[in-house]
């Protein structure tokens, strides 16, 4: 392996960490309706000022703990919670340079990049708040619609219309799904379908029925270990990203692979 390859190894993933250290910040602010823009510098129970090094990715938690050095107590924004971010962040952006590199003028690796990015945001949101933020997926829908215009404008330009019918057919048939179980699949679910479709086009498909899937087999087990009841909702958000994030790498393959029974 070339030097320089290593090199963009290394670039993509540090920078994952360092995304995933913003991702955290996000995670905690957007639900909150915090302003973005604004670092957090103090600490939320004593409000001692908080070094620019007991932020940094991973180090925060793995020396620190997420405790505050004047107070001893955790603060809000570092929790165990943070590496797990961090290092799915940086995976996931490494994974985008591996598959994708910097082909067609770099606009699938920044499609990937974007979409890695914000599967991690919403899962996590999800997970803690319940919540799909729209000042998320609405604004991110267009983003991902424009990137794939462009790339089929440039690959299959008489297709370029195919991002937004897999967008809005996503939306459709996941609208449908909220009018026949609400309790199972919420609105925040339906407009993240709208905006996955955007950037996975045809790799929707796949990536919504592995979300079924892995929802499935977890709520199926949850259930069994009686950790939760058949009437207690479960996020689905973390699931269908999870499904995303597979056929985003490996969309292209999996549909070869079903049609190839036809």
């Amino acid at each position: 392996m070339a030097v320089k390859e290593i090199l963009f190894y290394i670039l993509f993933f540090l920078s994952g960490l360092f995304f995933g250290s913003f991702l955290n910040l996000l995670i905690y602010k957007i639900p909150r309706k915090l302003p973005i823009n604004k670092p957090i510098s103090k600490c939320t129970n004593c409000g001692r000022n908080i070094p620019f090094y007991r932020v940094l990715p991973i180090f925060s938690f793995a020396i620190c703990r997420g405790k505050c050095r004047n107070c001893g107590k955790n603060i809000t924004f570092l929790t165990f919670i943070n590496p797990i971010v961090e290092i799915l962040t940086a995976l996931l952006f490494l994974g985008c340079y591996v598959f994708f590199g910097f082909r067609l003028y770099g606009l699938l690796i920044i499609n990937g990049l974007i979409l890695s990015a914000l599967l991690i945001l919403i899962s996590f949101i999800d997970l803690r708040f319940k919540i799909i933020p729209n000042t998320i997926v609405l604004p991110f829908t267009i983003v991902g619609i424009i990137i794939n215009v462009l790339i089929y404008v440039f690959t299959v330009p008489l297709k370029w219309w195919m991002p937004l019918a897999f967008s809005a057919g996503a939306f459709a048939f996941m609208l449908i799904i909220h009018f026949i179980y609400p309790q199972g699949m919420g609105m925040g679910d339906v407009k993240f379908s709208l905006m996955l479709g955007a950037f996975l086009v045809k790799s929707v498909i796949p990536g919504l029925f592995l979300g079924f899937l892995t929802g499935a087999i977890i709520g199926l087990i949850l259930i069994i270990s009686k950790k939760k009841g058949l009437k207690q909702s479960i996020p689905f958000g973390p699931f269908i990203s999870i499904g995303s994030a597979i056929v985003l790498f490996w969309g292209t393959d999996i549909l070869r692979w079903y049609l190839h029974f036809f």
